[in-house]
């Protein structure tokens, strides 16, 4: 009757009394894992196949349970316990869990990016859950940041409790020694100013292949550029030979004579010239070499010397430009021997072309101080009162020579008319009255007797500038050069009369470029004599009254100045 009535309590009852009696009882099961593919191991021992496994387990009175673990790479074991009861429950699933953490990354400083096992997952600081291959089998963490070595770290699921990692970031750095032959040059790391060689210096990298670009400076001497990378570490010195300056280029402003669609005008030209750095002179044929001047500023251009006639007082125009892009030119007056300069003229025009009278006491000199065009102009030696205009016509008179014959006033000078279209010579006496053309040229000198006018002109075929002779009237021309690869420039008469100084182009550097040198010849143009041969730009030359020096302009040096040579004359 209970048995009917009560079926299941009743089998319940029959199992446990079976345990109890010692009887065996015996159910057949099936085991799976989630996921699939574990290894499953009963009460320790690993069953054969790849789940789902079906066993059948046996139950006695000491093995009422079967403990079933589950094993697979990257999960941590699952476990499970198979009772007799409930006899029906024959199938069993074994969970696996990963190995599994939240981490907190960091690095100092932030902004890093973050590989996990070389896979990018994101910038600093970062919260990441991690999941590991096992409990033991690390995770390679690596932080990147651009002008920093890489960090690396790994992290376990072991500890578990452990969630925070922090990195510092090191910098590319290397102490190097930085030398130069020689010492003394100024190094810039990237630009920026870092020492003076001999240096020692501690560089910071952007990245290892990132290089620094190392300038060193010293005056004199070419800038020297290497570059210095991380790599290879070991490599700490680093020397650079200095390749001394030879030559500078040096911008030449001066007012000269251009040709328009209005005739020949005056204009402002600018010009590049080399300039040599080493001012000796080399020449045979010249004594001595001496700076007058005290330029330091290659930005400043000196125009034409003269040397009064008597006594060492030197007398020449240094231009200015003004920010705004005005430029004006005055006269300066110097005592030879002395470095202080004092202004004769004021204004801001351009005062050029100094001439001296023949008893040193009036200048003659070209200036725009009425209009555009610029006329002659006289003033006082001594002060700047009294200044007066010599000619009043609307042509541009420029290049003053005064007759230094005490009883002759008369003066001869570059002009361009109005639509000219050749540069002409004109005369007119320092007392004013009318003007006089003689001939087209250049550039005239009234010769010490008063008899000739040396000036030049340009080849009709050529169009290189010749140096020619005429009567003192305007008659009687003479070619003195026949020059057909060079050219002559601002010739001058020695005080007896006796020799011609000029600038010519004839000459070649030391590289075999042609450049203007200072040189003599005789008055029928023979005995040419070169007196200078520098390499730099020299012109402008002038005697002093006692024929012992000649006087010139030159960028030797790098700067403009007045120099002046003491010629070794052969007798005439």
């Amino acid at each position: 009757m209970y048995k009917e009535n009560h079926p299941i309590r009743y089998l319940l009852m029959m199992a446990a009394a079976a345990l109890l009696t010692g009887c065996v009882a015996t159910k057949t099961v099936t085991i799976k894992s989630s996921p699939e593919g574990a290894a499953i191991f009963v009460n320790g021992q690993q069953q054969a196949g790849i789940p789902p496994i079906t066993t059948q387990l046996e139950f006695q009175p000491d093995t009422a349970t079967y403990d079933v673990t589950a094993k697979l790479r990257g999960f941590q074991d699952g476990r499970a316990t198979i009772s007799y009861m409930p006899k029906e429950q024959t199938e069993y699933v074994v969970t696996l869990e990963r190995y599994r953490k939240n981490v907190k990354l960091t690095s100092v400083p932030d902004g890093a990016t973050v590989f996990l096992n070389g896979q990018q997952a994101g910038t600093t600081p970062l919260t990441k859950e991690l999941v590991f291959d096992d409990a033991e089998q690390p995770i390679e963490v690596t932080f990147k940041k651009d002008g920093y070595k890489d960090a690396k770290t790994n992290i376990s699921y072991q500890p578990s409790e452990r969630t925070e990692y922090v990195v510092t970031l090191e910098r590319y750095r290397k102490n190097v020694k930085l030398t130069s032959v020689p010492d003394g040059a100024t190094v810039f790391l990237n630009g920026q100013q870092a020492g003076i060689t001999p240096l020692t210096k501690e560089l910071v990298f952007d990245g290892a292949e990132q290089p620094i670009e190392l300038t060193f400076r010293k005056d004199g001497y070419k800038d020297a550029k290497t570059n210095v990378s991380y790599q290879p570490s070991q490599k700490t010195d680093y020397s650079v030979i200095l390749e001394k300056v030879e030559t500078v280029s040096i911008e030449l402003l001066s007012i000269e004579p251009q040709q328009t669609d209005k005739g020949v005008k005056l204009a402002l030209v600018r010009k590049p010239t080399l300039a040599y750095l080493e001012t000796i002179e080399r020449s045979p044929n010249v004594a001595s070499v001496t700076r007058v001047t005290a330029n330091e500023d290659n930005s400043v251009s000196i125009d034409t010397p003269v040397v009064s006639p008597t006594e060492d007082v030197l007398l020449f125009g240094e231009f200015v430009e003004e920010e705004k892009g005005l430029t004006y030119c005055n006269l300066q007056k110097q005592k030879i021997g002395a470095s202080a300069k004092t202004r004769l003229t004021y204004g801001k025009y351009l005062d050029s072309f100094p001439a001296f009278t023949p008893d040193g006491k009036k200048v003659v000199f070209s200036s725009n101080r009425t209009g555009s065009n610029l006329i002659l102009w006289i003033v006082d030696a001594e002060k700047t009162l009294g200044i007066g205009m010599l000619t009043h016509t609307l042509a541009e008179d420029f290049a003053p020579s005064v007759s230094q014959e005490t009883n002759n006033n008369l003066v001869v000078f570059e002009s361009n008319p109005p639509n000219a279209e050749e540069p002409q010579i004109w005369s007119v006496s320092l007392d004013g009255g009318m003007e006089t053309q003689l001939r087209e040229g250049e550039y005239p000198q009234i010769s010490p007797d008063c008899r000739k006018i040396l000036f030049i002109r340009p080849d009709k075929i050529t169009k290189k500038k010749q140096l020619w002779l005429m009567n003192i009237e305007g008659s009687g021309e003479t070619q003195l050069t026949q020059n057909t690869d060079y050219e002559i420039f601002s010739a001058r008469w020695s005080p007896d009369g006796k020799r011609i100084v000029y600038a010519s182009d004839e000459g070649l550097d030391s590289q075999k470029r042609h450049n203007r040198d200072i040189w003599l010849m005789t008055p029928d143009g023979s005995k040419r004599t070169q007196l200078t041969t520098n390499g730099s730009y020299d012109d402008s030359p002038c005697w002093d009254s006692k024929a012992e020096y000649i006087y010139f302009r030159s960028n030797r040096g790098g700067a403009w100045n007045i120099w002046r040579i003491k010629p070794i004359l052969a007798a005439q």
